[in-house]
């Protein structure tokens, strides 16, 4: 296995954590008013794009795939799950209006740093996961 497989297996349990923690999060805080009140569908979208260019890396990485066309829809898949976590990133900016509710926590942080780490890392993820692929370096 060489460098570039173990760098790309690394990133993937990295997303793994952002696909298993973001959902948790964010329902968790379900019923609370501002930053964090999303719609559902944005979070279930995040999660299905996440999980599917996942799971098509995965099989690339195991040497089940080499198929052009499903590494295309892997990035695009990742591509559009980062899109959505950096908007939720967004989201929990606050907006520096008198009657905007901050987000004070989830109890396992003080505020979004966690998932700010996640996203943007996520989003880094996508690009490298991508060069990787397009240059078969994994």
């Amino acid at each position: 296995m060489g460098g570039m497989t173990v760098l790309a297996w690394i990133l993937v349990a990295l997303a793994i954590l952002v696909l298993v923690l973001t959902p948790l999060r964010l329902r968790g805080a379900r019923g609370r008013e501002g930053m964090v009140d999303f719609s559902g569908w944005a979070l279930n979208l995040h999660t299905i794009t996440l999980f599917v260019g996942l799971a098509l890396i995965a099989l690339r990485l195991l040497g089940v795939h080499e198929s052009g066309f499903a590494t295309w829809v892997a990035i695009l898949a990742l591509a559009v799950a980062s899109l959505i976590g950096l908007s939720f990133l967004a989201r929990w900016r606050r907006s520096g209006s008198r009657h905007a509710v901050a987000f004070g926590g989830d109890g396992w942080t003080r505020g979004p740093w966690l998932s700010q780490i996640a996203h943007i890392g996520l989003a880094i993820g996508t690009v490298v996961f991508a060069w990787l692929m397009l240059a078969d370096k994994i």
